[in-house]
């Protein structure tokens, strides 16, 4: 990380009341180095959202429970004015179900002509993780959090990946090492080196799902230094070993 790099990323993160983490949700170690950096912001009092589709079961362990993954609780259904004029709308709700009815003037509403999506205000940041296509993301897998839009991004991703980064950030921030150490250079940017144990746990996760338990030709002294310093700073490896079960 350049100190170019460093002094831009303080200054977004610093500035950032609403945060919002999206992770690759199919990659253990995208997820793991998400929730470091939910912990981290948390510690920070920012107010920080984390979207994953799916939580891994086996990864449970690393967070007191998983509701503190909160989708948005606002969302919008829109009919465009020239599909059809809707001129009356009630709903009538009960113990089984809501039903919203609307009465149309002039035109024709199919399944297809009704978009929904959340309306949540925009966060003042977005970071990605492992991230390679955010545009195709947003259209595919988020295309009804249109609160997304235009918010500025911190992408984050390693060099180490299969699969070329677009580079689509306003920040890009990706190097030739585990996304686990690029998040944990980032934590002590943003922080310093005092790591909260819960961030230290799914940073050594994150360690021992990149490097198949430090097996392979993946091990660096790096990585051993790092991992050295999450378990100073409270990083339980015998739990994380037992729950993982590379």
């Amino acid at each position: 990380m350049t100190i170019n790099q460093k002094e831009e990323i303080g200054k977004i993160i610093a500035g950032a009341e609403n945060i919002c983490l999206i992770a690759e949700d199919s990659d253990l170690e995208s997820i793991s180095s998400a929730m470091a950096l939910f912990y981290t912001l948390k510690e920070l009092s920012k107010n920080v959202n984390l979207i994953i589709e799916k939580f891994p079961q086996n990864l449970n362990f690393l967070a007191p429970s998983v509701d503190f993954i909160s989708y948005p609780k606002n969302f919008t259904i829109s009919i465009p004015k020239k599909i059809a004029d809707i001129y009356q709308i009630y709903y009538e709700k009960n113990d089984d179900s809501l039903k919203i009815h609307l009465t149309v003037e002039n035109g024709t509403v199919k399944k297809d002509d009704i978009s929904f999506y959340f309306s949540e205000a925009k966060p003042d940041l977005i970071i990605t993780l492992k991230i390679k296509n955010y545009q195709e993301l947003l259209e595919t897998k988020l295309n009804s959090f249109g609160f997304l839009l235009d918010s500025p991004v911190l992408n984050i991703d390693s060099e180490n990946s299969s699969q070329n980064n677009k580079n689509f950030g306003r920040i890009n921030l990706i190097n030739k090492v585990s996304l686990t150490e690029i998040v944990l250079e980032l934590i002590t940017v943003i922080k310093g080196e005092i790591i909260n144990k819960e961030s230290a746990d799914c940073l050594l996760a994150g360690l021992m799902i990149y490097t198949d338990n430090f097996n392979g030709d993946k091990i660096t002294a790096d990585i051993f230094e790092s991992a050295a310093l999450l378990m100073k700073s409270g990083a339980d490896i015998k739990k994380i070993n037992e729950n993982l079960k590379i």
